[in-house]
């Protein structure tokens, strides 16, 4: 299951390339798939992190040092109570995409990826 959380109101999304997208998935190999699968789709400024705290010392980050994070279910937790609040706690990434797995993610990027949009206001 995919969950799309992305911090645009009714605006029309531009697909671009140039979004700077974090990959976190504590199994290297499955954020490994998704950063090939990103890279053969054209997208190159992808960073992994593998890590938990990692994730949460980003709070501290400039706000938009991302434009996406893509987040494993398992790191985000495993229960999300309130999706909305998510985002809303991790405001630096303009948009948030939580999976569950990542074969099946992997096959959803080229679907989602052009609905994101750097641009969108914050």
């Amino acid at each position: 299951m995919l969950k799309l959380i992305n911090h645009m109101d009714d605006e029309a999304a531009m697909p671009t390339k140039s979004l700077r997208i974090l990959i976190a998935d504590a199994d290297p190999n499955e954020a490994l798939k998704i950063e090939r699968a990103l890279n053969i789709l054209g997208y190159y400024r992808i960073a992994p992190l593998y890590h938990g705290e990692a994730l949460v010392s980003l709070k501290a980050a400039p706000t938009n040092e991302y434009d996406v994070l893509l987040i494993s279910q398992k790191m985000a937790g495993e229960v999300i109570a309130d999706e909305v609040e998510y985002r809303k706690d991790n405001s630096q990434f303009r948009h948030v995409l939580i999976y569950t797995d990542a074969d099946s993610f992997v096959n959803q990027l080229a679907s989602v990826m052009p609905m994101l949009d750097v641009s969108a206001n914050p």
